[in-house]
């Protein structure tokens, strides 16, 4: 138990570079948005310091020096803003992107430090430095330790700055006092504001990535029902609706298709001879053949086990036959080399037409198998079609 929660833990303080990285992200624009409001802020208490009357002793040196603070303010907001604006359109974070949002907070916090200790010129308040603290640990998305870092930094500056400025021990005392309460809250806040963002995007990580296996699982069991395992064809499932579909769009414009079913001849004695492994990578060399003789337009199934079905799309019986006698011609003369074997095989083909007035896929299937149950009675190795006669076939 104790160790589980010692690895929660130190993933939350050192998550993987992917986080780390988004995390960067996050802090250029929201530094970017910073700098535009932080910016107009500036030049508005600059004007309104220099209109203010000099005045005079500690109030004509406190207005001077408010001035010079706030304009190094602006400039280095200036500097800051251009870089977060130019950064903020990258995809990736890099090494300028840790250096501009570390640089932004440390900025923020030691140039509030020094105001705060100026302002002790005319007024005990360092509300300047509270008010830093608070934002940095609310905007910026830091480390725990670098955050520790960069306000016990800041705090330095504050504790010296009022050293030099403020006289009075009690304020003295009570300010630096306050000063480190703020730096603690500060602190506290931005570890609370990580440890809170890296667990949201640990378990968005988490979500993404169990999406993304159910997808992969879904699309796996997708294409294990729609497709013949071995040769890696589609199923019979899936191509009785893609002809059930053809027939709908034949029946809708008119145009013609052919159904070949192919069956390889005496494949038991491929088997029996050599092997079943030798004939199922024979099933699979034949199915790739197949492919390469069609269109890719054509489609091609395994619907049994030395059975093909092939859809002929936009092909009429006659050019139907043409292909078909090429599928056979091709078997007949290929050599198939099967872990050294050399085998020659044949195949039987039997064809039918589709036109506008085919009904049903189970119509044109029973005049294909009929056809090919002829070529196989006629001697095999050859191509039979019901061209001009499907409706006086007997069935």
């Amino acid at each position: 138990m104790i160790s589980l929660y010692a690895d929660r833990f130190k993933h939350i303080l050192n998550p993987d570079k992917e986080i780390t990285d988004e995390i960067t992200l996050i802090n250029i624009n929201r530094a970017f948005l910073l700098s535009i409001i932080s910016i107009i802020m500036r030049i508005f208490t600059i004007a309104t310091f220099v209109r203010k009357s000099p005045g005079s002793g500690n109030e004509s040196l406190w207005r001077t020096w408010i001035i010079i603070s706030h304009g190094v303010f602006l400039v280095f907001l200036l500097i800051l803003g251009g870089l977060t604006c130019k950064l903020k359109s990258k995809d990736k974070a890099n090494s300028l992107m840790l250096i501009v949002q570390y640089g932004f907070a440390m900025v923020i916090l030691f140039l509030s430090a020094a105001i705060s200790s100026i302002d002790q010129l005319v007024t005990y308040s360092i509300n300047p430095y509270l008010i830093a603290c608070m934002a940095v640990g609310a905007i910026f998305l830091i480390k725990p330790l670098y955050s520790i870092l960069i306000y016990l930094s800041s705090y330095i500056v504050f504790y010296i700055g009022m050293g030099i400025v403020q006289s009075e021990p009690a304020i003295l005392l009570s300010n630096r006092v306050n000063g480190l309460t703020s730096v603690v809250l500060g602190i506290f806040f931005s570890s609370m504001a990580w440890r809170s963002t890296i667990v949201n995007l640990q378990q968005k990580r988490r979500i993404d990535k169990q999406q993304k296996e159910l997808e992969d699982k879904n699309r796996s069991l997708q294409y294990l029902a729609s497709t013949d395992p071995l040769t890696g064809l589609i199923n019979r499932r899936i191509f009785d609706e893609k002809i059930s579909f053809e027939i709908s769009r034949i029946k809708r414009y008119g145009s013609k298709s052919s159904l070949l079913i192919v069956d390889i001849d005496n494949f038991k004695d491929v088997n029996d001879n050599f092997g079943h492994p030798v004939g199922d990578a024979l099933l699979v060399e034949f199915a790739l053949m197949l492919k390469e003789l069609l269109r890719e337009t054509d489609i091609v199934a395994r619907i049994g086990g030395e059975e093909f079905a092939i859809l002929l799309t936009g092909t009429d019986g006659e050019n139907g036959r043409i292909v078909a006698e090429k599928i056979r011609e091709t078997t007949e003369n290929k050599i198939f080399v099967i872990d050294g074997n050399e085998i020659n095989i044949t195949v039987s083909i039997g064809l039918a037409a589709l036109d506008s007035t085919t009904d049903s896929y189970a119509e044109v299937y029973k005049y294909a198998d009929k056809a090919l149950y002829i070529s196989k009675a006629k001697g095999k190795n050859r191509v039979d079609d019901s061209i001009g006669q499907m409706r006086t076939l007997p069935i």
